[in-house]
Parts: C-alpha cells; sequence; structure tokens
C-alpha cells in the first residue's frame, strides 16, 4: 500500500486581498505545529480534494478520528518544512533523500495563491544542494495538474487500497 499523497492543497489567516503581497516564509516546524499540519492536510482533502474523490474515500485518506500520535510519528518520518504568512501556516512539504515528496499540501483558503508554487522551490532548491537527479511523487488527482505545469510526467496510474478503500492515484517523475 503507498501512502505518500502529494496533494499540492491546503491553518493561517483568510487569503489575502487582492493587491496584497503575501510574504511567504519557508522553515522548519516547531514540534508543538505538528497538530496545525494535520488541519491544512484533512481541510484539503476534505475541501479540495473532495472534488475528485468520493466521500468514502475522502475519509479513508484523511480520517476524522486519526490518532494524533499516528500523525506525529509521520511527520517525524518524513521532517517536512513549511510556508509561513503573517506568523500563519499556509502549506507545507517534504523531500526525503531518494528525491520522494511524500506530501505537498496547501491550506484551502489559500489555493491559487502561489504556496504551492514557494513549496516546489524550496523542494528544488534542496533536491539541487543534495545532488539528487530526480523529484517522484505519488500524486493524487487533484494535484496532477499542478505538478505536470511543474514538469513532472505520469509514470503510471495507480490504485492504492487505504483503510480498506481504492484510491487512484499517478506516480509522477521529474528530471532535474
Amino acid at each position: 500500500m503507498n501512502t505518500s499523497w502529494a496533494c499540492c492543497i491546503g491553518i493561517g489567516r483568510p487569503a489575502p486581498m487582492p493587491g496584497e503581497v503575501a510574504h511567504m516564509t519557508v522553515r522548519d516546524p516547531a514540534r508543538h505545529e505538528i497538530p496545525a499540519l494535520w488541519e491544512i492536510f484533512w481541510g484539503a482533502i476534505h475541501n479540495v480534494n473532495v472534488r475528485d474523490y468520493s466521500t468514502e474515500q475522502v475519509e479513508a485518506w484523511a480520517p476524522t478520528d486519526l490518532d494524533p500520535a499516528v500523525w506525529q510519528r509521520k511527520l517525524e518520518e518524513i521532517r517536512p518544512f513549511v510556508v509561513e504568512v503573517a506568523g500563519q501556516i499556509v502549506g507545507y512539504s517534504d523531500l526525503q533523500s531518494n528525491g520522494l515528496i511524500d506530501h505537498l499540501f496547501v491550506h484551502h483558503q489559500w489555493q491559487g495563491r502561489g504556496v504551492a508554487r514557494r513549496l516546489m522551490q524550496e523542494i528544488e532548491q534542496r533536491a539541487s544542494r543534495s545532488g539528487l537527479k530526480e523529484l517522484e511523487s505519488h500524486v493524487s488527482i487533484t494535484a496532477r495538474p499542478f505538478f505536470e505545469e511543474c514538469g513532472f510526467r505520469v509514470v503510471r496510474e495507480q490504485n492504492n487500497e487505504l483503510r480498506g478503500v481504492i484510491l487512484r492515484n499517478y506516480l509522477m517523475r521529474r528530471q532535474l
């Protein structure tokens, strides 16, 4: 079962008004901020991915009753970085040493405001510093167009079982 689900979707204050400049800072999250990343993950899936996945699939992917200890362990494993605007985390991602992007999520109220692009810029910079030649991710239906815009290509469609429910995603890669 593959539980890697980069999504490019998305807690923070409401999105800036038109004309407002949002200064985005990238940093590592503090341990006490890990629950905020769950809120971004859960909110993005339940508010954005629901366009492409059924209610049953969304609940399997981001269950309302997930044990916080399970989430804590997952985030400790992937070591994410966050994008912050005006003191609020609005998105997060990671880059594993093998080039895998396990998570890429943007708060649902910050969609289309450049947060995912800023996360991808950070991924590219970290990949360059690490000497990686390729990036790979297991991308949701919802995130596929963004990843394609970023130069990723579909390697194959995948149907994964998660908590007894089948979800479709795509193995995507990009040469650096």
